[in-house]
């Protein structure tokens, strides 16, 4: 337990000098590392709830034409809130809920509470780029063969440029 001490005395301090957030919106697109396509395939935007505290909604989708045209959508709504700054770099822990769903056969619907961290690098007043990792628990239904699974999921690595005004 006195080794963890350090560790919570530098998280408490660095919460102090985090950069302020409050009433800036963010706009942008991302990229998932190793997806299939290289194309953006992200719509990340932000809005800062506080001094710390970041509300981002994001749709992620993905477009497959194997036979059939397969579509996948997943839909994020995560609260990242600042655990360290340095000047115009934030870093911060995530939480939140996901929903996703796909048109292929068979049906899929997913449910999840992904967790992550992320890092926010301001180029420019108003330019940034972010990168995330989120990874949770999810909970998904196979509407077809009536299947649920319970998994811990994992995702790629996502690079965004973000329009802040």
């Amino acid at each position: 337990m006195k080794k963890l001490l350090p560790l919570f005395l530098i998280l408490a301090l660095s919460m102090v000098l985090a950069v302020d957030m409050k009433d800036k919106i963010g706009m942008g697109a991302g990229w998932t590392v190793n997806s299939t396509i290289f194309a953006p395939n992200a719509v990340i935007t932000k809005y800062g709830l506080g001094e710390k505290l970041v509300l981002e909604p994001s749709l992620y989708f993905s477009y497959a034409k194997n036979g059939s045209s397969a579509m996948n959508f997943d839909i994020h709504l995560l609260f990242a809130f600042a655990l360290m700054a340095h000047e115009k770099t934030n870093f911060y822990a995530k939480a939140g809920i996901m929903f996703g769903t796909t048109n292929e056969e068979p049906k899929v619907t997913s449910f999840g509470i992904p967790l992550g961290l992320g890092l926010e690098h301001f180029i420019s007043d108003h330019f940034a780029v972010d990168l995330n990792h989120v990874m949770g628990f999810g909970y998904t239904k196979y509407d077809d063969s009536k299947l649920m699974n319970f998994t811990i999921t994992t995702s790629n690595l996502t690079v965004g440029l973000v329009w802040y005004y």
